[in-house]
Parts: structure tokens; C-alpha cells; sequence
């Protein structure tokens, strides 16, 4: 949980002891409270406290409904009629999160109010609630006045689809193969998963493995970078992909989602419906998929449901059904399924099976988190790996949406709010570097390439050790502008959140020498290098980051 801080207003600002429950990944900001002006003291009067109006706030307290990309606040004023005989405190709930601002102290007055805030990846109708002295305190003589609740609907972007709060990135993955011969004939192959744009992320570069050959790959056509290596000598291989791309959190549109009908699935095109074949992994078409379905939506669902509800009510039943364990007993959708757990993989797995088992194009995309890991054997999988679902419903503006059970499992086991459905603010934190899970080639058809596969054939006898490595970072941005006389202020923007930054200075961009570091971790995005008073000349600058 990490606090956000907000805009204050009025004639004191009290921040008290947070208390939470229920709350997984989410931040929440700080609770204010502020005393209006024209105070009526109500002195020997019976304790009442009393909620003169409660609802959504924007980010700053203000009125209004907060959007989709904001923090979601709420607000209440409150009138104290009489002398609370004990300090109390407030009952803040929003959708299955419920924060407390305690040890509250106050006289008899008119025009108290706080609001609290949340980032919560949620849309749709969302109910709330604020209770006073929830644990009857503050010898409150009328309790009818002390709850107000409702539901509202964050504000949708305009279009049906918005990408927000890009940043560019930069990463790389590494394969390290330690090679033994031991004679006969041997072939080695190394697959590594080629990155596209879809959904959240546009790629803007891709340099492949030395030797390495682009093969698109049936049956959905993805392609993949192939090293092929005929009677290798003993040796240490390491072959390295670098890739840069434009990462964006994503949020949506329900209202224009929901024109999706079932006749425009029928009709939508072959580069669509091939993702709604099962495969190796997503066997939608099993008994335990379909009869899994049918429990989970009406009976009649395609004339009571868009396709847009139905795809939301699987991911709530998805997140239901599994309970989270790493390392699960199985990978394919029917496998966890029937364990009743999984990881990432596994959650996708189900309901990439579950959407397609009703008609709506869904796959897998894997990749990881921002960050970096060196050595990771094939065995020991790091936690930043991970493994989300993308969905299309065939909607004007629309191509991947992404659906993250995982997530929402973490923040809902109960499977009654729809977190990470379309609504993904982290999406700009997370890169695929392979998509679907068949990649037909001639000696094997792979699954997902979340990190590089090795598959050989050998006549001989001989040894590997396997491992990789990943590597995915923010690409900040150095500018500079005038400071104090003699100096100037460099403003690095996207820092990385690893390492630490070094503004490096050069007279002839051959040879650097260190200026100023700063601690990646502290991120404070400025950094001040003070010149002599004399004319230095033409110098160049470049931020460095280490390790």
C-alpha cells in the first residue's frame, strides 16, 4: 500500500491512523478533515453525530464523479450535535475494500468533513459506504443518521478504448546454454518468443539473436526467432534479444462495449476465429470447459447478455474457481480446473478456454513485469514473470483487451468485482514477448515463449545446462534548463526503478566521466551538476544507469 497524497483545503488538515482490511495492491490516500467556519456549540447537548451528505468526490475532495485513471474519492460531511464522550472513528468503504480513520476527537460543530481516496482498477457501477463510530464509541444517542452508501459509476473515457500514461521501455532476454558434445550427431534449436504490438503495447524495435531466423509459424500465424545449431562444439552459448517498445495502462469504455452483439462475432473474420479453436493449452471445447460455462452464465445467456457481460461474468468466475499456488500441479485449463488451483498461467488458461467456448476470440500473452533477474534456471521461475489473457469483441476502435484473473483473484477472491476486466492500469508496466500457445514447427509445437525454449535431437551422447535471463526497463529522458548562476538542472523523466542513475559528462562523446549519482530507488526524476564560473566549453551529458 502506498500513500498518495492529496490537496487540502480549510482551516486544518488532521491525518490519523489508517486501519485496513481487505486490501491487496491497492493505494490509498490520505484522509482530510477540515473545520468550516460559523461553529454552533451546542454545550450539556446529547452526542449525535449526524452525516449531512456522503458520496464521490474528485481526486482533490472537490465534488464530482471521479474517472477511470483517477483516484476514486469519497467524501462526507458531518454535523456533531453535543460532546462525543470518547474519540471514534469512520468506516470507509469502497467495492470489497474497507479503510478506517481513527481516534477522531471533536467538539459540537457544524461542517466537519473528510474524504479518502483510492486507486482501484475497477469500473462499472461500484457501491460505497461511509459509517460514523462503527463501534459505537462516541455514546451516539441516534444511530439512523450515521450511514449513508449508494453506487457510482466512474466516469468512462471517451473513446471505447483508451491507452494513458505511456511510458517507453527497453529490455532485453538472454538464453545460456553450456554445451557438452559428447559425439554423434546432435541438433540444437532455440525459440524465442518475437514481440508484436497488440493491446496495451506498440513495439518499436525488435534486434533478434545473432543466427537467428524470423519464422511465422501455423496456426495463428505468430512468428518466432529460431536458432538453429547442427553438431555445436562444446562450448557456452549466449544469445541475447533487445527489444524497445511504448507500454500504456488501459481503460474503457462499457457502455460502447456492450453494442458487441452475438451477430457481429458470427460475422468477424478469419484472423479473429482462429482464436476460438482450442489448443494444447485452452481446451475449450472439453466437457469440463463447457459444463464449467454453462454453471457459470444464465441458461439463456446469448438473449439475455451482450457479449461484453458474459466475457465479465467468466472473469469473475475464473477468479472463483482458483485459488492462487506456485508451483501448481498443472498448466491447461481443464488440468486447473480440476485442481481447483493455478498460477498466472493457469488462471489465463481457464478463461482464455472459457471465452473462446462462447464465441469470443481470447489468447494468452506472456511476458513480465518491470525488472530484471540473472541467473534464473528453467526451474526456479521468477515471480515477475507472468501471464495474462487479451479478449476482441468486434467493436469500432477495438483490437486486444486485456483481462488479468490473477490480479483480480489477489484483490477478490470472492469473484464479485471484476478487477483488471479491461480496466488495467498496470499494463504499463508489463510487456508480452509471446502471444497464443502453438507454434507449429517441424520437429514440436511449442506453447507460450515466455522465456527462450531449447529442444534438441542427439544420436550422441552429450550435456547441457540450461538458463535465462530477462531484463525490462523505463527509457528516461534527460533534459536540461537553467538553474542558479553557474549551474544547470537536468531532469531525467521515466527513471528506471532499479540501480542508480549517473549524469555522465564528455568533451568528446569517446571518454565519460561520472557527475552526479542518485539511488534509482529514490526516483526523484531531478538532478543538479554545478559547472565552474569560468566558460568550461562545449560539453555533452548523458544519464547512465547501474548495474
Amino acid at each position: 500500500m502506498k500513500p498518495n497524497p492529496s490537496q487540502r483545503g480549510g482551516e486544518f488538515v488532521r491525518h490519523g491512523v489508517l486501519s485496513v482490511e481487505g486490501c491487496r495492491s491497492l493505494w490509498i490516500g490520505l484522509a482530510v478533515l477540515t473545520l468550516a467556519s460559523g461553529l454552533v456549540m451546542r454545550a450539556g447537548a446529547q452526542c449525535d453525530l449526524q452525516i449531512v451528505s456522503a458520496g464521490p468526490c474528485l481526486p482533490d475532495g472537490s465534488a464530482g464523479t471521479p474517472a477511470e485513471g483517477e483516484n476514486y474519492g469519497l467524501r462526507v460531511v458531518v454535523n456533531v450535535v453535543g460532546t462525543p464522550t470518547n474519540s471514534f472513528r469512520i468506516k470507509w468503504t469502497l467495492a470489497n475494500v474497507t479503510y478506517y480513520f481513527d481516534n477522531i476527537n471533536l467538539g459540537p460543530g457544524n461542517g466537519y468533513w473528510w474524504y479518502f481516496e483510492w486507486t482501484m482498477n475497477l469500473d462499472d457501477p461500484i457501491p460505497w459506504s461511509v459509517t460514523l463510530d462503527p463501534d459505537g464509541t462516541s455514546g451516539d444517542t441516534n444511530l439512523a443518521n450515521n450511514v449513508a452508501g449508494g453506487t457510482f459509476t466512474p466516469g468512462p473515457p471517451t473513446n471505447v478504448v483508451q491507452l494513458y500514461e505511456a511510458r517507453l521501455v527497453g529490455g532485453s532476454e538472454t538464453a545460456l546454454l553450456d554445451y557438452t558434445n559428447g559425439g554423434g550427431s546432435n541438433l540444437a534449436w532455440e525459440i524465442f518468443g518475437q514481440p508484436t504490438s497488440h493491446g496495451a503495447q506498440k513495439v518499436m524495435h525488435v534486434a533478434a539473436p545473432s543466427n537467428a531466423t524470423s519464422i511465422v509459424t501455423a496456426p495463428y500465424g505468430v512468428p518466432v526467432l529460431q536458432i538453429a545449431r547442427t553438431n555445436p562444439p562444446t562450448a557456452v552459448y549466449q544469445d541475447t534479444e533487445t527489444f524497445t517498445a511504448q507500454l500504456s495502462g488501459m481503460c474503457v469504455n462499457p457502455t460502447i462495449l456492450r453494442g458487441a452483439t452475438w451477430a457481429d462475432l458470427a460475422g468477424m473474420s478469419s484472423n479473429w476465429t482462429q482464436w476460438l479453436v482450442p489448443d494444447q493449452i485452452c481446451e475449450s471445447t472439453n466437457p469440463a470447459i463447457t459444463n464449467f460455462v454453462a454453471e457459470s452464465l444464465p441458461a439463456n445467456f446469448q438473449s439475455t447478455l451482450t457479449p461484453y457481460d458474459t466475457a465479465r461474468l467468466l472473469h469473475l468466475a475464473v477468479m472463483r474457481a482458483l485459488t492462487y499456488q506456485e508451483p501448481p500441479y498443472h498448466a491447461d485449463a481443464v488440468g486447473v480446473l480440476q485442481d481447483g488451483v493455478a498460477d498466472c498461467g493457469g488462471f489465463s488458461a481457464l478463461l482464455t478456454a472459457c471465452l473462446r467456448c462462447v464465441g469470443i476470440p481470447a489468447r494468452r500473452v506472456s511476458g513480465f513485469w518491470l525488472g530484471d533477474t540473472w541467473p534464473s534456471s528453467s526451474q526456479d521461475f521468477n515471480t515477475q514473470w507472468h501471464v495474462r489473457a487479451e479478449f476482441h469483441l468486434p467493436v469500432s476502435g477495438v483490437d486486444w483487451l486485456v483481462a488479468d484473473a490473477t490480479v483480480g483473484n489477489g484483490l477478490d477472491p470472492t469473484g464479485t468485482y471484476a478487477y483488471d476486466f479491461g480496466y488495467v492500469p498496470d499494463a504499463n508496466d508489463y510487456f508480452a514477448v509471446d502471444v497464443g500457445d502453438a507454434h507449429e514447427l517441424p520437429y514440436y509445437n511449442f506453447p507460450m515463449l515466455q522465456v527462450p525454449n531449447l529442444w534438441f535431437y542427439s544420436e550422441g551422447i552429450f550435456y547441457f545446462n540450461y538458463a535465462c535471463q530477462y531484463y525490462l526497463q523505463p527509457l528516461g529522458q534527460l533534459s536540461v534548463s537553467n538553474f542558479a548562476a553557474g549551474s544547470f538542472r537536468f531532469n531525467l523523466t521515466n527513471a528506471p526503478g532499479d540501480g542508480s542513475i549517473i549524469i555522465e559528462t564528455s568533451t568528446n562523446l569517446v571518454s565519460w566521466s561520472p557527475g552526479v549519482t542518485n539511488a534509482a530507488s529514490a526516483n526523484t526524476n531531478s538532478f543538479s551538476y554545478t559547472f565552474p564560473a569560468v566558460n568550461p566549453g562545449r560539453q555533452f551529458f548523458r544519464a547512465n544507469q547501474i548495474p
